[in-house]
């Protein structure tokens, strides 16, 4: 048997109880702009109107979000395959491709009522007119399948569901890519946080378990590392902004534990050799910070913030530079230079693995669907492989339809050139003020991690980078 697995991080939370999804964390409900004038010729799409998570209202750190290469799997080889996590036959590559993260548009939603998690998704996005863009296109989608919930044991008194499975044999039959997007409880933390190692782990092997037992094909698994879901509001502000020192201070008391951050690190380490040992091909889409914990070679800001990025043989890492949700953290728009700063410093860290995401479709600078399309250009232009995009379900909603999907295949196919391709990829003074400000909060927490780990018992340097807990 032969297996894939892949990653995901961000956030701003108001106050309230609400519902959630990925990006939702940082952001308050918001508009959908008006629907863009159908290009000439583009097939009329089919509406999708609710289609989307407006259902959940909650906030989530997006992001993350995940992807890795995925091609097509020819029909006959389906047709003998018993199912599983598995490479398949893959038709050659041209250029950047652009893929989605889906799944997650669950009415209902609501962090801080945990049963929630088990409730129905809405598929109605999910028309024949949409499927055949997917498949003509070879789109992947990272689609989220709950342990617990969709595969795995599940509690008793919670139902058992199998909309994702509908989703996933449908995409099997139609040829299109699907990983599966693997996520925990929210009583566990939903994402893949410092203290969620164990239960990823047994819900990346129960996944390719049950994919076998049910005779699907899945590119991979996408694992989404990242804070525990509820992360409060002004801990991210804080990070983003470079944070007052009463508002650091507290945040490092809580959380700062570099035993702790090894211990998890050795975790999510672990799944990886587990991985390679199986042939599992493994991405992952994490925080953004993990790049800017990396500029002194220390590890202290993933640690105060919860999460931990293991030096690992990754396939692919897929940062998620989600313009949307640093400029409402921030309160300005870093611009596209936010997107290829993160994935320079990608590149620089982590070679050809190193790539990006994007998001949040139809959120913040993203209300305008053209600066999307730009920012999808910009990475093309870069070089990106794939660019999975924050989230199928928004895209449909904000942007028009499955047409949305052309337009983006089309401008992934569009790299700048000449002196628009040196404009476009130019630093920028915003995205280095922004990431600035997050270093400086890196620093902080480097320096105050022997104060805050003595009062908790024995002084700790911070762990370092690559082998501090090597």
């Amino acid at each position: 048997m032969r297996v894939k697995v892949a990653v995901q991080l961000d956030r701003r939370i108001a106050p309230g109880p609400r519902a959630g999804r990925r990006d939702e964390w940082w952001y308050p409900a918001a508009t959908p702009p008006p629907s863009p004038p159908r290009p000439r010729g583009t097939p009329r799409p089919a509406h999708a109107a609710s289609a989307y998570d407006d259902g959940m209202t909650r906030g989530g750190i997006a992001v993350g979000v995940l992807a890795a290469l995925a091609l097509l799997v020819p029909h006959a080889a389906l047709a003998r395959n018993t199912g599983a996590v598995a490479p398949q036959a893959a038709l050659p590559q041209q250029g950047t491709t652009i893929g989605f993260w889906a799944g997650e548009a669950v009415p209902g939603t609501d962090w801080d009522s945990p049963s929630t998690y088990w409730k129905r998704r809405d598929l109605q996005a999910y028309t024949p007119y949409l499927w055949r863009v997917l498949r003509q296109n070879q789109i992947p989608l990272y689609f989220n399948l709950r342990y617990k919930r969709d595969f795995g044991p599940v509690p008793p008194g919670e139902p058992h569901r199998r909309d994702g499975l509908k989703i996933i044999r449908r995409a099997n039959r139609l040829g299109v890519p699907v990983w599966a997007w693997v996520l925990i409880p929210y009583s566990d933390g939903y994402w893949a946080s410092e203290g969620a190692a164990a239960e990823q782990f047994a819900a990346t092997r129960s996944l390719v378990s049950w994919a076998r037992r049910k005779h699907v094909q899945l590119r991979g698994v996408a694992l989404d590392p990242e804070p525990r879901v509820r992360t409060p509001f002004e801990t991210a502000a804080a990070i983003v902004d470079g944070g007052s020192d009463a508002t650091l201070s507290a945040l490092f008391q809580q959380s700062i534990d570099p035993l702790g951050q090894c211990a998890a690190w050795h975790g999510y380490a672990r799944i990886v050799r587990w991985a390679k040992r199986h042939d599992v091909k493994i991405a992952a889409a994490p925080a953004p910070a993990a790049l800017d914990d990396l500029k002194n070679r220390s590890l202290a800001l993933q640690d105060a913030t919860g999460f931990i990025l293991p030096k690992a043989p990754w396939d692919e890492l897929y940062f998620q530079a989600y313009r949307s949700v640093f400029t409402y953290h921030w309160g300005r728009d870093p611009g596209s230079g936010i997107v290829s700063s993160y994935l320079r410093s990608a590149r620089h860290n982590f070679g050809s693995a190193g790539q990006i995401s994007l998001g949040s479709a139809g959120r913040g600078p993203y209300r305008r669907f053209s600066r999307l399309l730009n920012d999808v250009r910009l990475a093309a232009t870069l070089g990106a492989r794939e660019v999975p995009i924050y989230s199928l379900e928004r895209t449909l909603r904000s942007y028009g339809g499955p047409r949305a999907l052309l337009r983006l295949v089309h401008a992934a196919q569009r790299p700048f050139a000449g002196p628009a391709a040196s404009k476009s990829t130019a630093p920028s003074s915003r995205a280095s003020n922004l990431r600035a400000a997050i270093h400086r909060t890196d620093i902080a927490a480097t320096v105050n991690t022997p104060a805050v780990t003595a009062g908790h018992g024995a002084a700790q340097s911070p762990n370092r980078w690559p082998n501090g807990c090597g």
